[in-house]
């Protein structure tokens, strides 16, 4: 296969990614904004945590997944909405998920005594958090911003139209 070829099939498969990425924040977004459902697990989620005004923080999260995913989707300041949502992630991150690494493993056979979480272990937990994934191809979005596709395409035209 040539190079060229190879390279717009990455290009291809990048912008899908971008789009499914940005979709999915989007949609995550909307739903705590405007679904009772999703609503109630957020305001839940926010005061469990301890954050002030846990009302005003939900509605603050969800709105910037909702915006920057939008963005992220239609390839509109595509590095911009990354970093933002790497930053939104990060927090939830820090202040939620990690804590949801087990201290401990235990066995399968309910005689065998529990053991101590080794390094390797935790990173094996820390790398299967869904977050961490987001993280890493948000920070791929905001290097490579909208790749092949996308309106910061045609805005970067308006701008220089030499390019």
């Amino acid at each position: 296969m040539k190079k060229e070829s190879l390279d717009k099939a990455g290009n291809v498969f990048y912008v899908l990614c971008r789009i499914s990425i940005g979709l999915f924040f989007f949609l995550t977004g909307y739903n705590k904004l405007f679904h009772p459902v999703f609503q109630g697990y957020m305001l839940k989620t926010m005061t469990d945590l301890g954050f002030s005004h846990p009302e005003l923080m939900a509605n603050f999260v969800a709105f910037n997944e909702a915006v920057w995913g939008l963005f992220l989707l239609l390839g509109l300041f595509t590095r911009l909405s990354s970093f933002a949502l790497i930053v939104v992630m990060l927090v939830a991150l820090i202040t939620k998920d990690i804590h949801s690494i087990p201290s401990e493993l235990m066995p399968i056979d309910p005689k065998a005594a529990a053991r101590p979480m080794d390094n390797f272990s935790w990173l094996t937990y820390f790398f299967f958090l869904p977050q961490v994934l987001y993280i890493m191809l948000l920070g791929l979005f905001a290097l490579y911003g909208y790749k092949a596709f996308g309106i910061d395409r045609f805005r970067q035209k308006k701008i220089n139209p030499y390019r």
